[in-house]
This record gives C-alpha cells, sequence and structure tokens, in this order.
C-alpha cells in the first residue's frame, strides 16, 4: 500500500555551469505537460553522456517501469487496465519526440478511477472483525506479484495490506495490554483491541487515498512520469519540479529561507510543533504552538489547502527565496482562523556542515572530522564551503597537537567537483586528483595546484556503502596517491557520474514560466590510476561490514546504471611516506576484532535483509513470533554498534570557547559529542590510525 514517491536522489549531484533551454517555438506555450515531455526528450538526446535510443523498446521498458513506479504492490490497477493502457507501449517514444500526450493522461484517468473506487470501498472491508488467528500471508517484496483479474480479487489483496495494517497496530496494543494487571479497568478486551485496530487502519488508509485523490496529485505523477523516463537513461538523470530544485539547492549549499518553525502532524493535521525565538514567525507574534496549517501560499498566489500532506511536502511551501513572503492560514486554539504574512530570513542546515573532535588513545591526541556533504556556496553569495571549512577545523586540531587524523565520510552522498579537489590538496602537494570524460571530448584531468600541504600526519577516510559521488573521487584520491588508509564497508555506492542541470525555460526572458529543471548525466569521471567508480565503487584498504551492505540499496542493483569500464592512468607520485601504510594494511588484511563484533554484524545484517523479503504471517502468533525474531536480532545489532566502554572525545580548544555563550551550538554540540562516544567504527578507525601514527614514527626512525 506504500506508495513510491519519487524524491530528488540523496547522492551528491556534481554541478558545472548553468545555462537555459530554449523551447521549440511551434509549441503550445498552454500546454505545460508537453512542453516539459518534448523537451525533456530532445535535450537527453543531445546533452546525455550515454543516451538510450528513445525508441519502441525505450517505450516499453518506460511503460513497464511507470506503471510499477505508481502501483509497486498492483493493487491499484487490475489486469483488464493494463490492457487497455497496452496499446500505448510502444507510443511513448513518440510522444516524447513530438507527438501530443496520450499515455500519461490516460494512466492517469485509470489510475484516479481505482483510487475512487477503493476510496469508496474500502471502509467496507473494515466493517468486519479481522481473525488474527487464521493463517494467511502478505507477500511483499516479490517481482512475481500480479494484477488482480478482477475487482473482487483486487478487493482481496486490499483486504489482506488491511489487515496487515490492523494486526501491526493490534500487536502493540496488546504487548501493551500484556503489562496491566488482569483485575485493571483499563485492561481491554480482545475484541475492543480488534476494533481500535481497524479505526487505526481506517485512519491511516483513509488519509493515503485522500492524498492521491488531492488537487496536485496529477502534477505529482506527471513528476513520477518524466522521472521514470530520465531514470530509464540513467538513475541519476532526474527531472525537479520548480519546489523539488529549490529543495536541492538548499541541500547542497546547507542553507535555506523559511519561517523559523517547527511543523509537526497531529491526528492527520499539520500543526506549528515549535517556534524560534528571534526567527520570522516569532516575530509576527501571532504564531503559535498548536496552531493548526490549514492553507499555505506563496505571497498573493491562490492558497494551497494543505489536508493529507506529508510535512516535508508543506515544509517545502513554506520555505522559498530570500524575502518573500509566505502565507499561512491557522486554525488557532481558539477556534478562530488567521491568515499570517511572513517574510522568509536565512536559515541554516548546521547539521550538514564540517564538525571536529579530538579522540584519545593511549594519551596521544587524534583529529576527527565528520563531513556530511561537499556543500559549496552554489548561489556565489557568501555561502558556505566545505573545503575551507575542513581547513579551518585541520588549523585548529593542529594547533592541538594531534598526531593523526580521520575523516568521516559516512553517509556523505557527495556534492560539489570542485569542492572535492580543493580538499585533496589540504593533503598532497600539487597533482591531479580526478579524470573527467564528457560525451564527444576528450579526457580531461582536474589538479590540484596548490603546492602548500596544510596537514602532512597520518591520515585516515572512513566510508561506508552511502559514502557516494564526490566521496568516492576524495577516497579514491587518498587511496591512489597511497595518501591514507580508507577504511569501511566491502565497497562505497559506486557512482561514477557528473551531472548538470539544464532549466525546461527561457530564464532570460520576463515572464517565462518556470517549468522544471532536469539534471542530466553528461560526464563520467575516472580515478587518476584509470579505473572509474562508477558501479564497483572504491574498495577500502581495512574492511569494516556494513549495516546496508547486504540490501540492495547501491548503484549496482540498478539495473539502468552505466557500466564500469577504464581509460589510461596517468603519472602521479605516490606520497612520499606511502611505505608506512604498508606494514598496516599487512596487518589488517585479514583483520577480525577479539570479540568478534563485526563478524556478528555482518551474519546479523545478512539475516535482516534475507527476512525483510520474506512473505509476513498474518496469524497473529507467527507474526509475533517473526516480529521478536527481527527486533531481536535489530537490538542486538544496536548494540553492537554502540561501544560498552565509551571512547575519550573532547572539542578542541578553539571550539570550547565558542561554546562558553552559545546554548544552541552546545546542544548540537553535546549531541555530536555522544555519538561519536560510542560509535563502533569510529573506535576501530581511532584503532587503525593510532598503528599507522606509530608505524609512521618507526619508519622515520629508521631512515
Amino acid at each position: 500500500m506504500n506508495r513510491l514517491k519519487l524524491l530528488p536522489t540523496f547522492f551528491g549531484i556534481l554541478f558545472l555551469s548553468t545555462s537555459p533551454v530554449l523551447l521549440a517555438s511551434n509549441e503550445n506555450p498552454g500546454n505545460r505537460y508537453n512542453k516539459i515531455l518534448h523537451s525533456t526528450g530532445a535535450i537527453l538526446k543531445q546533452v546525455h553522456f550515454s543516451p538510450k535510443n528513445i525508441d519502441d523498446s525505450f517505450s516499453v521498458n518506460v511503460f513497464k517501469l511507470f506503471i510499477e513506479r505508481i502501483d509497486p504492490n498492483k493493487d491499484i490497477f487490475i489486469e483488464s487496465d493494463i490492457k487497455l493502457l497496452s496499446k500505448y507501449k510502444t507510443r511513448i517514444d513518440n510522444e516524447i519526440n513530438g507527438d501530443s500526450i496520450e499515455f500519461f493522461n490516460a494512466a492517469v484517468t485509470l489510475f484516479s478511477k481505482r483510487i475512487k473506487e477503493i476510496s469508496t470501498n474500502y471502509k467496507t472491508i473494515l466493517e468486519k472483525p479481522f481473525n488474527f488467528l487464521e493463517e494467511e500471508w502478505l507477500i511483499v517484496n516479490d517481482s512475481n506479484l500480479t494484477f488482480a483479474r478482477t475487482t473482487q480479487e483486487q478487493a482481496e489483496k486490499w483486504r489482506k495490506r488491511l489487515k496487515y495494517l490492523a494486526l501491526q497496530k493490534y500487536a502493540e496494543l496488546y504487548e501493551l495490554s500484556e503489562k496491566y494487571p488482569a483485575d485493571s479497568s483499563i485492561k481491554k478486551t480482545d475484541a475492543e483491541l480488534e476494533k481500535e485496530a481497524r479505526e487505526y487502519a481506517t485512519s491511516v488508509n483513509s488519509k493515503y487515498l485522500n492524498r492521491m485523490l488531492s488537487a496536485n496529485e496529477k502534477d505529482n505523477l506527471f513528476s513520477v512520469f518524466i522521472n521514470t523516463i530520465t531514470n530509464y537513461m540513467d538513475p541519476h538523470t532526474d527531472f525537479f519540479m520548480p519546489i523539488e530544485k529549490r529543495a536541492w539547492n538548499e541541500d547542497i549549499t546547507g542553507k535555506f529561507y523559511g519561517i523559523g518553525a517547527v511543523i509537526g502532524e497531529n491526528n492527520g493535521q499539520l500543526i506549528i510543533s515549535a517556534v524560534s525565538p528571534g526567527g520570522a514567525a516569532w516575530k509576527t507574534g501571532e504564531v503559535n504552538n498548536g496552531d493548526i496549517i490549514l492553507k499555505i501560499a506563496e505571497d498573493e498566489s491562490e492558497p494551497v489547502d494543505v489536508a493529507g500532506y506529508e510535512i516535508l511536502d508543506a515544509v517545502k511551501l513554506i520555505r522559498g527565496n530570500k524575502g518573500t513572503v509566505v502565507k499561512l492560514t491557522l486554525k488557532k486554539t481558539d477556534g478562530s482562523i488567521k491568515t499570517v504574512g511572513i517574510a522568509r530570513q536565512e536559515l541554516k542546515l548546521e547539521e550538514t556542515f564540517a564538525k571536529s573532535s579530538i579522540l584519545f588513545r593511549d594519551g596521544k591526541k587524534f583529529g576527527y572530522i565528520s563531513l556530511p556533504k561537499f556543500y559549496t556556496d552554489f548561489n556565489g553569495d557568501g555561502g558556505a564551503s566545505c573545503s575551507k571549512d575542513v581547513a579551518k577545523e585541520i588549523v585548529k586540531l593542529k594547533r592541538d597537537g594531534i598526531e593523526g587524523l580521520i575523516i568521516d565520510l559516512r553517509d556523505n552522498g557527495g556534492g560539489s567537483l570542485y569542492e572535492v579537489v580543493q580538499m585533496v590538496g589540504l593533503f598532497i602537494p600539487t597533482g591531479p586528483v580526478v579524470q573527467v570524460k564528457s560525451k564527444d571530448e576528450p579526457v580531461s584531468v582536474l589538479f590540484d595546484r596548490d603546492r602548500t600541504v596544510l596537514y602532512n600526519g597520518p591520515l585516515e577516510v572512513l566510508v561506508n556503502e552511502f559514502s557516494a559521488s564526490a566521496s568516492e573521487i576524495f577516497a579514491a584520491a587518498i587511496q591512489d596517491y597511497k595518501r591514507g588508509i580508507i577504511t569501511g564497508s566491502s565497497s562505497t555506492y559506486g557512482k561514477g557520474t557528473v551531472q548538470r542541470p539544464y532549466p525546461i525555460s527561457n530564464s532570460m526572458l520576463p515572464g517565462t514560466e518556470d517549468l522544471g529543471t532536469l539534471h542530466i548525466t553528461i560526464q563520467k569521471y575516472y580515478r587518476i590510476n584509470g579505473g572509474t567508480t562508477q558501479l564497483l565503487g572504491v574498495t577500502p584498504d581495512i574492511i569494516l561490514p556494513g549495516y546496508y551492505e547486504y540490501y540492495s540499496v547501491m548503484e549496482k542493483d540498478n539495473k539502468t546504471a552505466l557500466q564500469w569500464d577504464e581509460i589510461s592512468k596517468i603519472i602521479y607520485q605516490i606520497w612520499n611516506t606511502s611505505s608506512s601504510i604498508a606494514p598496516i594494511l599487512q596487518r589488517f588484511s585479514h583483520y577480525k576484532d577479539s570479540a568478534g563484533i563485526f563478524e556478528q554484524i555482518r551474519n546479523n545484517t545478512q539475516w535482516l535483509a534475507k527476512e525483510s523479503k520474506e512473505p509476513i504471517s498474518l496469524h497473529y502468533n507467527k507474526y509475533k513470533k517473526q516480529q521478536i525474531a527481527i527486533r531481536e536480532k535489530v537490538a542486538a545489532t544496536r548494540t553492537l554498534l554502540r561501544l560498552n566502554s565509551e571512547l575519550q572525545v573532547d572539542n578542541n580548544e578553539t571550539d570550547k570557547l565558542g561554546l562558553e555563550t552559545n546554548k544552541e551550538m552546545q546542544s548540537r554540540n553535546t549531541r555530536f559529542i555522544s555519538l561519536i562516544k560510542t560509535d563502533v567504527y569510529i573506535a576501530e578507525a581511532l584503532k587503525i590510525i593510532y598503528e599507522l601514527t606509530e608505524s609512521a614514527k618507526a619508519g622515520m626512525s629508521m631512515n
């Protein structure tokens, strides 16, 4: 029953300059969908690094993938719908190439029809009590799922899914009830628990279906349709509606313009959970905790009714451009309705910026820098730059006398290509960092040309299966130069492509409608040793099993991903103290920690990944047994991920001074430090950097 929702990929896009795209003059300016579709096809053919032919075969695959994306559980459409739509299987390419849109309109019409029918009929299913002691199974994550032949079969599918939804709540309620004494007046009967569980299922499903029937749902489905086309070219060629593009910019720059309030949800309604003192909403004096958000409007535009909206979608409407006004229609706690205009002001996502601390081992100090993404000053207006911020953190750590440095790039999905080149330059004197291959041009090489080295001590880079794109360039360069040791999952994500934004409008002409932006794969990047990180990622020098390694979440698991290849190696100078690395790699090559923690993590995560694909029992006792086994395995794994004995961690002396007066910074810092103290991967990385430091000293003494 979960509908796949396409959001901008969390893997960082390595962007270059931007230029507008002119629409063909003979297109009907009033037909927004046609403009977007035709322009998308034209741009893909012209600029994609490795474009597939937009022909009948392309059309058939897009048809199949789009249906899968809007109906992943095959419980909305029925067989006759697919047969009816099948006449468009080989026509989508014609529509992309200039014909008017027919397939999408036909598919959405049928989709909406079925959703309305389901919306009318599902409550009948939930009127009757479920028998949670009946032997039934719900099949999930199965590529062999088929569409129902009739609406009766479809209703049976929904009955099982609704029963599963109710069963989850029933199990939760039953577990709570068992904690009460037998004679407690608040203890409920099984029948009462079952009824409450069905009411919960009704509420959740109603919200889902209302969202599917909302006025803006066709735009959402069209975005899915265009992304199906672009993603079939490759997984990282994406289409962003204007509001999604702004969200992407906010993510890559680490700043946004909002109202300074936390949005929450209560009984299906969006509410103001907290108002930040001094923020834009606070300054109006008219926005309070508990206010229900009914509508959101951009200045004088038509308000959008946000009933049934997800929090993230509402937040996208509330955020906007600097100084612009957002109008919230609020239902106050006294029942009155009030519309409040709020001028957006700059806010920063501090959690995305580089942060450092000092780790201690055997009386020695080691630097630790966490970098969640390769952010940059995207708009050129004095924003943050990760390479400059990392340099500042290194200066602080060196001042405190660190003997080694760990750069943590776990879960770092990438970002700016420029920033990663600059950051590699902090650790090498000069030289090539990455090779870039364009569609019809010679391979180019991006160099660090600054001969200074900010940090020349022992270095370790910590990665995992979600370290992608720019993170992989950085790790690969450090590995190829033998500048440091790469530690982490058996491989990084495997995104070795570069995207460039192409607006689907002529933004240079006043009054031209912004129709969205394509981020198209235009280049592939390669290590200086000649191999690409595409598909295979970077293999660390020392392997520490990752939590999600055995789930199908990496580039190699995507059927439309571009393939691995290699080009010529280029000349570069190995780091002059690389000899100290060799004995450490030898020592840890078949490393197993004495407690067997990482082997247990590997076994547990393999089991959990396999279990996630198994059918789910709708018999309460069997379901409970399944869930207990899963919970126990998850709990055991989380225990393994946390140290029994905390690391000794402290702030550098410079940051300590800043923390004395800044309460907000103190709160963020406390959380940051507490996470480091108990992180088993950081503890292992500390052990490795300590050994590397000792090896480097031994090497110097022998020389």
